[in-house]
């Protein structure tokens, strides 16, 4: 009963979620992302629109003429989106990409410049810069010059190295001006370059129903099928295809264990399935996959997780904390 009426809750949750998100607008599934995992983190500050001193526009056209900070809106001469959270937090590429320049020898507590960042190059002819990272010493640089990315893949975790005055990621967009002869900065916020409107961290879901939302009870040996949905919150279309970042359910505490509910359509032992089909933001995903009662009779929980396979897992939490009690019988 206790995992029915958390399940019948969230079912409810999600429902008024959807319903509130339904006026989002949807862009291409392949352009950027937040360049973070954390869907909690907001931004405090972004693009400073108007290059002129003492005067500031921001992504919505407000314009202000007083040179003073704007907190959730933008400050004078600002190039890029700041976002705070804590030190060492995993920082993601916000779209495929090339790693074309990065620096990692600074200290978090170090002043000058951009401090600890990675630059990546992206097919569409723009530039990602992630900077104010932690530094390589400290686990700041997650990848290398000449690396190619996917989108969603730690690069790297925040700090506070360059000129910074407390932890936060700040994420600028380039675009290659011809008058200017050089990459200049661009508002993402006001191109509206995320795949969702707001953007959203890369990976996301929460459950949403499933074939059996109680006990599943199996017979010795027997194997049965079942299903479970989640919806997609996150701002990556999920995929079933190609090598890596396919959306996969796979088991969970611990990680990727080796699973003795393990049914002949399972790829792995510790995956039993990958989505059905793609599932855009927004959309909801199905996992179908079968379970064998191989262990001696009595009762169990195993617990599952999504995974950007070879990329990221999803957090457990927002997934309704993901589980199937199982009685196997003899």
């Amino acid at each position: 009963m206790k995992a029915l009426a958390r399940r019948a809750a969230a079912s409810v949750l999600l429902q008024l979620a959807t319903i509130a998100m339904s006026g989002a607008s949807v862009l291409a599934t392949d352009d950027y992302t937040l360049p973070f995992y954390n869907p909690n983190v907001a931004m405090s500050y972004g693009v400073d629109r108007d290059r002129t001193l003492n005067r500031q526009l921001d992504w919505t056209g407000q314009v202000w003429y007083d040179g003073q900070p704007h907190y959730g809106r933008a400050y004078d001469q600002h190039t890029g989106v700041d976002y705070p959270m804590g030190l060492r937090s995993e920082v993601a590429a916000a779209k495929d990409g090339t790693v074309v320049d990065l620096q990692g020898g600074y200290g978090t507590t170090q002043f000058g410049s951009f401090g600890n960042y990675v630059k990546i190059q992206h097919a569409d002819g723009r530039q990602t810069l992630y900077y104010h990272l932690a530094s390589s010493a400290e686990g700041g640089i997650a990848t290398w010059v000449g690396a190619g990315v996917q989108a969603g893949q730690l690069i790297g975790r925040s700090g506070c190295s360059g000129l910074c005055y407390g932890a936060h990621l700040h994420f600028e967009m380039l675009a290659w001006n011809s008058v200017a002869n050089a990459f200049r900065p661009v508002d993402p916020m006001a191109e509206q370059r995320w795949t969702t409107w707001p953007g959203r961290v890369p990976f996301d879901a929460a459950y949403w129903r499933e074939s059996n939302p109680g006990t599943e009870y199996i017979r010795r040996w027997q194997t049965i099928t079942h299903w479970v949905e989640f919806l997609n919150t996150g701002g990556r279309a999920w995929r079933y295809w190609g090598t890596v970042g396919q959306t996969a359910l796979t088991t969970w505490n611990p990680a990727a264990h080796a699973s003795g509910f393990r049914a002949g359509d399972w790829p792995y032992t510790w995956m039993p399935t990958l989505v059905d089909t793609a599932v855009p933001p927004n959309g909801v995903g199905r996992f179908t996959f079968g379970l064998t009662g191989s262990p001696a009779p009595g009762s169990y929980s195993e617990a599952y997780n999504l995974q950007a396979y070879g990329l990221h897992w999803f957090d457990w939490g927002r997934l309704g904390g993901y589980y199937i009690p199982i009685v196997v019988t003899p």
